[in-house]
């Protein structure tokens, strides 16, 4: 009876370990990205504008011959935003999010109910920031040109008796535009 009691208890015990840890790196990620998007979108988005990052070459004819991206400009908004974003994830460690016990047992009924556990959010390692550029079709000559931040940083969850670390990574739309070319007559 002790051993079947026991090994009931570890059983139960692992089966809500392994659930907590699920439920808190979803919501630590879900609200890593959310803090993340704000501050770039609030901050540094919002002050760019697309002849800021990039130089558009013209030949005498008026058509574009070579985009060139300035360097200077991005590598500036880049450690802006490895500034921000590391200040925004030092206000989320103070906070916590809580998770009810009910939600643990993994049934529906019982999803929202039962004392809050509190999780600790603790943000560690470093925010890394990769420009992406890409070229697409978007019509008969003419490409779509896009800049894109990807923003990477982790966060350590640590809820009782366990820590994990969960990666948040989100892409920020900077810069978008149209380039039209000619259109042949054939």
């Amino acid at each position: 009876i002790f051993l079947l009691l026991l090994s009931s208890l570890l059983y139960i015990d692992f089966k809500i370990k392994a659930s907590l840890i699920q439920i808190a790196k979803a919501k630590v990620q879900v609200s890593g990205a959310k803090v993340v998007n704000q501050i770039v979108n609030d901050k540094i988005v919002s002050n760019i504008e697309y002849g800021d990052i990039v130089y558009v070459h013209k030949d005498d004819k008026g058509r574009i011959v070579l985009i060139q991206p300035n360097t200077l400009k991005l590598n500036q908004i880049m450690a802006t935003t490895v500034v921000e974003v590391s200040k925004s994830l030092e206000e989320l460690q103070e906070g916590s999010i809580e998770i009810p016990m009910g939600q643990l047992t993994g049934s529906n009924l019982l999803a929202g109910y039962g004392p809050m556990m509190k999780v600790k959010i603790i943000p560690s390692g470093e925010v890394h920031v990769e420009v992406l550029n890409k070229f697409e079709q978007a019509g008969i000559n003419q490409t779509r040109h896009l800049i894109y931040f990807k923003i990477v940083n982790k966060l350590k969850v640590a809820v009782p008796f366990l820590n994990e670390f969960v990666e948040v990574s989100t892409t920020i739309p900077l810069a978008e535009t149209i380039i039209v070319g000619d259109v042949p007559d054939t």
